[in-house]
């Protein structure tokens, strides 16, 4: 595996400019690793960012693998926008497009037909793009410069009239470790993929199935006709879990959240009796880190559909995914079970923002092709992804290709949980690299967390996947779609009233 380890000093200025020692190749690059040592694995699965949106200035890691010095431009309609970073927290405003549709702009450039430049790229909207989708005929390799071109037409899909020169430059606008401190420290600290990818040039719900089944059942859409909720019936990891009576737990804000968004995506009302037993609350997660007491494997969810949300999504304040993550860091740093600790942070996808990686070839999942007859033998776009451990060497830098099945395959190896789900999840590497070290640390870094005032920045209309999301929950249930309410604070009361009666989860009706 291609590891190697740099050497960073302490305090802002060393964020700033890393110094490079000779990598220390160690027990990961001779086959050996320590990864056997953790028993109680904490998955976090943020939103819709790209590596080089959150992670492209990192100091330590090989100058092609970020965006750091380099001069970059994306045209519009209007002009072009140079790549600059952040000086606010809520970048891009609005939503970019994360769809089949707009990805495929994000990719190539290019609408096709050009007449679906301002239109909806979701078919849970009125005024549906046209085929082929913006897909070209014989595509090649991804030229990644059409993300300023989506932004542009989805702008004026979602806002209702074209942005101007200044509206556009949120999508160009980089974080940086002085306005991501919290993510940024994090993978200096510990082990950052470079060459980690999500697994659909898609939206949430397809990327979140891969992550939980291998397979997201020829699906490429947060669809509408035919939910997650209730449609998916592929075995999941959770599955597995439970046929081998590994114990394992779903925690979430339940005040906030109202039902946590894994059981939206992978036939929870399916299994309701099944999530009931092994939901907990945020409350829960921090008393049984500080126990010592998590179960061998635990996802947990930030706060995805209402305020104050927390998983980075755009155009949210970061500094409130910041603040849930240190939280997190901290109470799995501070557990007496530290040492048997590993926290795997990952996103679903890239959510429209800018990655100059282009996405590689990859084994299909099924034996026949999905919807729009894509064959899914290629990979979504760049992500986020570190690993947080005892066993796991400062500055860890791994370059070698990873992909979102990549903890599915590591929980299979790790707890003996059977064959491979599909093709994807047989040949996705495992994370035992990350595992470097023979003996644990005896450091616990810690982390400086920016306040901030949830009431400024960002904008208070649902996110595109929200909407979606809330579109679908309401049409299974035999809602009218077009009821749904455009702000959080509305969203969250139209889906307690849906779903709860004085405050006890019940199965609508319809699904009984």
């Amino acid at each position: 595996m291609a590891v190697t380890r740099r050497d960073f000093g302490t305090g802002a200025a060393a964020l700033g400019a890393a110094s490079l020692i000779a990598p220390r190749l160690g027990a990961a690059d001779d086959g050996a690793s320590s990864i056997g040592r953790i028993k109680h694995w904490v998955v976090v699965m943020m939103e819709n960012r790209s590596f080089d949106f959150l992670l492209g200035h990192l100091p330590h890691i090989p100058a092609e693998d970020g965006i750091r010095d380099r001069d970059i431009s994306l045209a519009w309609p209007g002009g072009s926008v140079a790549l600059h970073k952040a000086t606010h927290f809520w970048s891009p405003d609005p939503d970019p497009g994360e769809a089949w549709a707009n990805v495929n702009v994000q990719l190539w450039n290019r609408y096709i037909p050009a007449s679906n430049g301002g239109k909806a790229a979701y078919p849970a909207f009125p005024n549906f793009m046209a085929p082929p989708y913006n897909l070209p005929e014989n595509p090649g390799v991804p030229t990644m410069d059409g993300f300023a071109l989506d932004y542009y037409w989805n702008f004026a899909w979602w806002v209702g009239r074209e942005p101007t020169a200044e509206e556009m430059q949120p999508i160009a606008a980089m974080y940086t470790p002085e306005t991501a401190p919290v993510i940024n420290t994090l993978a200096q600290e510990y082990a950052v993929f470079t060459r980690w990818f999500c697994e659909v040039p898609t939206c949430t719900m397809p990327n979140r199935a891969f992550f939980f089944t291998g397979t997201s059942q020829g699906r490429l859409d947060n669809e509408l006709e035919y939910n997650y909720a209730w449609g998916q019936t592929a075995t999941t990891l959770f599955d597995l879990f439970v046929e081998k009576r590994i114990d394992w737990k779903v925690y979430y804000d339940r005040k906030t959240q109202v039902v946590p968004e894994c059981a939206i995506n992978l036939g929870g009302l399916r299994h309701t009796i099944e999530w009931a037993e092994h939901l907990g609350t945020i409350e829960d997660f921090l008393a049984d880190a500080g126990a010592g007491s998590l179960p061998a494997f635990t996802w947990l969810e930030p706060n995805m559909q209402h305020a104050p949300l927390t998983d980075y999504h755009p155009p949210e304040d970061i500094r409130a995914g910041e603040a849930f993550l240190a939280a997190t860091y901290a109470a799995i740093r501070n557990s007496p079970a530290w040492e048997e600790t590993a926290l795997v942070i990952c996103f679903d996808e890239h959510g429209g923002c800018y990655d100059h990686v282009p996405p590689p070839a990859i084994e299909p999942p099924d034996a026949t092709p999905g919807d729009l007859g894509f064959r899914f033998d290629r990979l979504g776009l760049r992500v986020p992804a570190i690993v947080v451990s005892a066993y796991t060497d400062r500055g860890t830098v791994i370059r070698d290709t990873f992909h979102n099945c990549s903890v599915l395959r590591t929980m299979r190896d790790q707890f003996d949980l059977g064959p491979p789900l599909t093709r994807r999840d047989a040949i996705a590497p495992n994370l035992a690299p990350a595992f470097n070290r023979t003996e644990p640390r005896t450091d616990r870094p810690a982390l400086d967390v920016q306040a901030y005032d949830p009431a400024t920045g960002g904008d208070a209309r649902l996110s595109q996947i929200a909407a979606v999301t809330l579109r679908n929950a309401a049409r299974i249930v035999g809602v009218d779609p077009g009821t749904v309410p455009p702000d959080p604070a509305g969203a969250k009361t139209f889906m307690e009233a849906m779903f709860f009666d004085n405050g006890r989860f019940r199965i609508p009706t319809r699904l009984r």
